[in-house]
């Protein structure tokens, strides 16, 4: 019953993570209260809002199905890396602009430094 209820709510953040992140228009949303009405809003709800709760239903699925743990930098890379999509699909509903290329390569960066990080502590070998 438990799995079942974290699945449903990973299937919920999954089904309204796309929606959001792939709905071409965000000035009416639906269901979800929320209005962008400026490109620059929909940008930064399209990739935080949307990554994020996409990067949540991910994380949900994956710790259901698999018996390993997953690290703290790890967790925070798949985070960031959900947000860098949105961010890439921002940019194609709402275009570029300075801030949000900036913002980009800072989250992409976040995201390797992370990811470098979980692989070296992966590696070194506990001597206790």
């Amino acid at each position: 019953m438990l799995k079942a209820s974290i699945l449903f709510s990973a299937a919920c953040l999954l089904a309204i993570g796309s929606y959001v992140m792939f709905k071409p228009d965000l000035s009416d949303l639906g269901f979800i209260p929320v209005v962008a009405t400026n490109p620059e809003t929909a940008s930064e709800f399209r990739s935080l809002f949307a990554g994020s709760f996409l990067a949540y239903g991910y994380l949900l699925v994956r710790y259901i199905y698999s018996f390993s743990s997953v690290s703290i930098a790890q967790t925070i890379a798949y985070i960031m890396g959900f947000i860098a999509i949105g961010r890439l699909v921002s940019f194609f509903y709402e275009g570029l602009n300075s801030f949000g290329l900036f913002v980009f390569f800072g989250e992409v960066f976040l995201a390797i430094v992370l990811v470098m990080i979980h692989r070296k502590r992966k590696n070194e070998i506990p001597y206790s």
